[in-house]
């Protein structure tokens, strides 16, 4: 870690020490991050410190925002990510114009808290059935439909909304538009209860509002690849998420077995614990590498490869859903109890493989990075093929 990337650890952590676990624990009971904490983070510089060496050029700040943030608190790293990399990035990418930089200064100084809106209720994860409609009016847009499922509504000044235009003749045919919670044709219908993270609130948002010209983020109709893009950052930022679940999960679990005795010996010297906690690192070690590999290169490159990451995440969610579920095991009936922190990890990890692209999402956009002509091997097959008959052995006898 470079001094600068330590200094902004710490300033993370000094932002994060301005509420205590009592405060943290709070936010999940009442189901809301405040807007006060974001304000912190904002006032510390981070967002603007994660962002001065652009998208992929600070992304080893990213995974070190999401990393601190999960350690203390799910909730409030997702509702970090969301501003961070889909509100602040998207504007960062795709803002143009004077209200938009006005916009953009205010979320990197925590005026402004944004989070996204894609998911019908219709359609699920299927971007291509999103009903929600903009049609070009004589003053700007008119948007009508109704999101689910969105994180941070609740404490959110801005929403970027996913919507197809009135006149698109093709599914893909969406935009992103920038909607003001205020305005008073948007209406915040409710909130879903969650399994975890539930200091995040998610819910449901109803728009009838008619919105300025420059509402519209970047050009009409590039919208889903606009999102696919931003969603990337969203994926990495789970990874750091997850994996620092899993190690606090597994620092616990050991720490625990060198602790408890039974039968007049530790846990730990309990071979069949000392082996499953052996896997638990290992493969904990080889993600860990995997994401400071993929961060390192998107760096160095400024380009963000969107299938690994996407394969990251798919591995990363089951992985660390297991290793989550042994350290529970090995705390025994303790591990269940809400008086430790280890049955609130496993719910928390449990969303990831849901938000951010379900695994059934990512594995297709991996599948579709194999299902592509390989002239090697595919003249190589060709030559196994044609040789594939039996030959003729003569008998011993």
């Amino acid at each position: 870690m470079t001094p600068d990337q330590d200094g902004f650890r710490r300033r993370v952590r000094e932002a994060l020490d301005a509420f205590d676990d009592d405060a943290m624990a709070s936010w999940e009971d009442r189901g809301h991050v405040p807007k006060e904490a974001l304000a912190e983070l904002a006032r510390r510089g981070v967002f603007r410190e994660r962002w001065e060496r652009g998208a992929e050029g600070g992304l080893s700040y990213l995974v070190t925002l999401s990393q601190e943030t999960s350690r203390r608190s799910s909730g409030l790293a997702v509702v970090a990510m969301g501003h961070s990399e889909m509100f602040i990035g998207g504007l960062a990418w795709l803002g143009s114009g004077p209200a938009h930089r006005a916009l953009m200064a205010d979320a990197l100084n925590g005026r402004a808290i944004g989070c996204f809106a894609a998911t019908e209720a219709h359609g699920g994860s299927s971007l291509a059935q999103i009903r929600m409609t903009a049609v070009d009016v004589d003053a700007g847009w008119r948007l009508r439909g109704c999101k689910r499922y969105v994180s941070n509504i609740g404490e959110a000044s801005h929403v970027l909304v996913l919507a197809r235009r009135q006149d698109a003749k093709h599914a893909a045919d969406l935009s992103i538009f920038i909607v003001p919670v205020d305005d008073p044709g948007v209406r915040v219908d409710g909130f879903f209860g969650t399994l975890g993270v539930r200091a995040c609130d998610v819910g449901q948002v109803t728009i009838d509002a008619e919105l300025p010209r420059d509402a519209l983020l970047g050009r009409a109709g590039l919208g889903l690849a606009y999102a696919a893009h931003l969603l990337s950052f969203e994926r990495i930022s789970i990874c750091a998420q997850l994996l620092m679940t899993a190690e606090t999960a597994l620092r616990l679990a050991v720490s625990y077995a060198r602790q408890r005795a039974v039968g007049g010996s530790r846990v730990m010297d309990k071979q069949v614990i000392r082996h499953r906690l052996a896997a638990c690192q290992a493969e904990l070690w080889n993600l860990q590498s995997r994401l400071r590999e993929l961060t390192a290169h998107a760096e160095d490159q400024q380009r963000m490869p969107a299938r690994e990451v996407a394969a990251l995440k798919l591995v990363a969610g089951e992985a660390v859903g297991r290793i989550v579920d042994t350290c529970m095991q090995v705390f025994g009936a303790r591990g269940c109890s809400s008086n430790f922190p280890l049955e609130r990890l496993w719910r928390d990890s449990r969303l990831a493989r849901l938000g951010g692209g379900t695994d059934e999402v990512l594995a297709d956009l991996v599948a579709a990075g194999l299902d592509r002509c390989d002239p090697d091997s595919d003249t190589t097959l060709s030559a196994y093929l044609a040789a594939d008959h039996p030959s003729f052995h003569e008998s011993a006898s």
